[in-house]
């Protein structure tokens, strides 16, 4: 019996506080002043403002926590994304992947190409071609502007009725009941299409998708794969309703045109495949329980989590010796030497690392956090200040550099790496908050004021 079977009741219980979060979200902005402009179907909607349409939204599932951003993932799921996007002509929106913290069976993609994957789905995908397929169709819908088109026909296009859209289908498999309140609750009966692409839509986005991944150099066979995987879903009785098939319904007919399409583009699908390591350690920070069985990678977290440290130690340093350069490896190698206090050998297994990959995000934020630690936040402070201009849109680079200005006694520098993480979190008001304590702070020089200043401005506009 699957994982996902076992822990049905468990995780939806769990997924309770996402329906007040989500309710919360929806009925406060609905009340609240729109911030955007409201997009009719005589609009013109250009790409400036579909950015700033899906960043509203994006921005809201990350302020309430519905967003997975530890850095190995976060890092995972967008490597794969880009390589999808290797295949689009004139490109000219800057997509973002991202995890969402729910089991439900579901994807989907906001518009400016905000394109986010439940980790319930990520549990059914069996390799990273299909999980590569779903991504390629979320990416085609976006370039292709099915959504949007949908919504312009609705009569409205705006951030609450994005939210509302959101809501209902987050909530769907939570409680069908809930999710369809809050759809037909803050929408127009026509604006239900907006969450029911047509089946031409579906047929176009998955031949566009077959494309990116050929091009991508992705096994296509992946697509069938999972819409076989989601096909014998749809028959159990025992997972009920799943919300991905609610919005992107497979049929026989779907499945066959796709095996036709891939037969003249089946791809190689030769690259590294670090797939079953991430779903691993997915698994591991989304506080599932660990199996006793399973690979020898999952094992040595289940150790550490479970503070035998020696026994993770010995399992994991088998696997650093059998693959010195495999970063999952590494990192879960290193920090567990960091449980046991191996300073030392944790931070030559991250030079090591940055050796082979240098400036590498992942690996360079497991060092400056174990410098600062260790009581060398200047040497820290070095390679913050690196990733800052190099990743000035990572929040958790605002964090690091918080920590370590507060070791180095530095209070308005502090607030302002603090403010910028919340900025970036989608926290404004604590965002201006701070801001405005800088510049009453004493410790602040006039170029560090300067930029509060505008920085406070920004947001208020």
């Amino acid at each position: 019996m699957s994982p996902r079977v076992n822990q049905s009741s468990h995780a939806r219980r769990y997924r309770r506080p996402l329906i007040v979060v989500l309710l919360a979200m929806v009925c406060g902005y609905v009340l609240a002043a729109t911030e955007l402009p409201s997009l009719g179907e005589n609009s013109a909607m250009n790409i400036e403002r579909e950015t700033r349409l899906g960043a509203s939204v994006y921005e809201r599932l990350l302020a309430a926590g519905l967003v997975e951003t530890n850095p190995m993932l976060d890092r995972y799921i967008n490597d794969l994304g880009h390589r999808l996007l290797t295949g689009l002509d004139f490109r000219l929106r800057d997509y973002r992947f991202f995890i969402v913290r729910d089991d439900a069976v579901n994807a989907f993609a906001l518009p400016g190409g905000f394109i986010g994957v439940n980790r319930g789905l990520i549990a059914y995908a069996q390799s990273q071609h299909q999980l590569a397929s779903v991504m390629a169709h979320e990416i085609a819908h976006v370039r292709l502007m099915h959504g949007l088109d949908m919504m312009k026909k609705s009569g409205e296009v705006n951030t609450a009725s994005m939210l509302t859209m959101l809501a209902g289908l987050l909530l769907g498999t939570v409680d069908s009941q809930v999710g369809s309140a809050v759809l037909f609750g803050g929408m127009a009966g026509a604006q239900q299409a907006m969450v029911n692409f047509t089946r031409e839509n579906e047929y176009e986005a998955d031949r566009l998708g077959i494309d990116l991944m050929y091009q991508a150099n992705f096994d296509t066979n992946g697509m069938v794969e999972f819409f076989t995987i989601m096909a014998k879903l749809s028959g159990s009785s025992e997972l009920g309703d799943i919300e991905y098939l609610r919005t992107h319904p497979v049929n026989n007919n779907r499945i066959a045109e796709a095996i036709a399409r891939v037969k003249n583009k089946a791809g190689s699908g030769d690259q590294v495949d670090d797939y079953l390591l991430f779903k691993d350690y997915l698994q591991y920070i989304s506080n599932i329980h660990l199996p006793d069985q399973g690979s020898a990678y999952l094992r040595a977290l289940a150790a550490s989590r479970d503070r035998a440290y020696q026994q993770a130690d010995a399992k994991l340093a088998d696997l650093y010796r059998e693959s010195n350069e495999n970063i999952w490896y590494g990192i879960a190698y290193a920090e567990n030497l960091e449980l046991l206090r191996r300073d030392a050998e944790a931070e030559t297994v991250y030079r090591h690392l940055l050796d082979i990959f240098p400036g590498d995000y992942v690996l360079s934020m497991e060092l400056l956090r174990l410098l600062n630690r260790v009581g060398r936040p200047q040497a820290a402070l070095d390679i913050a200040r690196r990733l800052e201009f190099e990743y000035p849109r990572q929040q958790q680079v605002y964090f690091a550099l918080s920590e370590i200005y507060k070791s180095l006694k530095r209070p308005a520098l502090q607030l302002m790496a603090e403010a910028e993480f919340h900025r970036l979190n989608g926290n404004s008001k604590q965002s201006i908050r701070l801001y405005d304590q800088v510049l009453t702070s004493a410790d602040a020089d006039p170029a560090t004021l300067s930029k509060a200043q505008e920085k406070r401005q920004q947001l208020l506009r």
